[in-house]
């Protein structure tokens, strides 16, 4: 069964809420240490990064202010190089990125909901 644009508009907010609420206290050390939270973040970075990289070309460019190709990179990194997961990098996208992500995120929903209405 294929998503549509806006269920995964959805699942974008949905995992960056449930990566914040995993992870989004702890630095990169000790998230680094705490596999659970550690996992459990990854896994919702991992399907924010994977809904992302599913969106058509014109809906990314209705949001152009959005970094989608660091969202795909980040998910190649998770995905094909976990080895070279940066940790640090993690905390800091949790803390500071997930937040704004969202604020597009849910401008998309209306725009589209808007044309669809």
């Amino acid at each position: 069964m294929s998503r549509s644009t806006v269920d995964r508009l959805h699942d974008i907010i949905h995992s960056a809420e449930l990566a914040a609420q995993h992870a989004g206290h702890l630095g990169a050390e000790v998230l680094s240490a705490a596999a659970g939270p550690r996992d459990a973040a990854l896994f919702r970075l991992t399907v924010v990064c994977e809904a992302a990289t599913r969106l058509p070309a014109e809906i990314e460019a209705l949001a152009p202010d959005v970094e989608w190709q660091k969202i795909k990179g980040m998910r190649n990194i998770i995905v094909h190089d976990y080895w070279q997961i940066d940790m640090a990098t993690v905390a800091e996208t949790i803390a500071n990125d997930l937040e704004p992500l969202k604020v597009a995120v849910r401008r998309l929903i209306v725009s589209l909901e808007r044309s669809d209405g």
